[in-house]
């Protein structure tokens, strides 16, 4: 593995300093309570921190142990949609998540058109990348399931994703910046940009792609004041991705 740069190091450093001072503020004057300051805080600043220091291995090629790497992610995922749950329906409410009951044939419908429409952003990320001549993260095909135990954990790994990153990215933090920023679309955008800084493993153009299916995913909270859809989507989405689209979409 390649010496981790000073650049990323710093950054590290900044998101670690800077977190807990956004936290202060953000409890001190706003309406959070401490816990959920701490949470925002932690996905705005912290979590897209340590994800940024990743970038350099988006290009290693040294393989990793893909079942691990998979539950590892998906508890930690879980655990960031547990406290969402919590702390989002503790400060904004079960309603302002979109944690509401829809009828089926809404959730159905809304649920086909976000996965429809994310399979078309996919395509569009890939056109592009292609007509650039941007290879794909390494790291990103190397952690695509191959063998059939790999597949059947990557599949929890997608069920944990579209639950745990809808609670805490669109369930707790659209609703939370909403109210601070006075701006539904201004709060979709900022946390989808987070969203896909999350993902910086993947590369710059991983990290756009991603942001753009936040982006829709928020959308289809605010239209629609429903989160499931974009729960289900994402599921959907990732298991597509992963379990069939994978390789092709990765081939150069």
């Amino acid at each position: 593995m390649k010496p981790f740069p000073r650049w990323a190091r710093r950054l590290l450093e900044g998101g670690v300093l800077f977190s807990p001072f956004l936290a202060v503020v953000a409890w001190r004057w706003t309406f959070l309570g401490f816990w959920e300051a701490s949470y925002l805080a932690l996905l705005l600043l912290l979590v897209p921190a340590l994800a940024l220091a990743q970038l350099p291995l988006a290009h290693e090629e040294e393989p990793l142990p893909k079942v691990p790497v998979y539950l590892s992610s998906g508890a930690v995922i879980l655990v960031l949609g547990f406290l969402g749950l919590v702390l989002g329906w503790r400060s904004v409410g079960g309603e302002a998540m979109g944690l509401v009951r829809s009828p089926w044939v809404t959730t159905v419908l809304w649920t086909l058109i976000l996965s429809v429409a994310a399979l078309l952003v996919l395509a569009h990320f890939f056109v592009l990348r292609r007509s650039l001549g941007i290879g794909e993260s390494p790291l990103l095909i190397q952690l695509l399931p191959k063998t059939g135990r790999e597949k059947a954990v990557f599949a929890c790994l997608s069920l944990a994703a579209g639950v745990g990153e809808e609670l805490a990215f669109r369930g707790f933090l659209v609703p939370t910046l909403t109210l601070l920023m006075g701006s539904q679309w201004g709060a979709a955008i900022l946390s989808s940009v987070a969203f896909g800084v999350l993902h910086a493993y993947q590369g710059w153009v991983g990290v756009a792609r991603t942001a753009a299916l936040g982006l829709l995913f928020a959308a289809s909270l605010l239209i629609s004041g429903t989160l499931w859809p974009a729960i289900l989507a994402h599921i959907i989405l990732d298991l597509l991705a992963g379990l069939v689209l994978g390789e092709p979409l990765v081939k150069e």
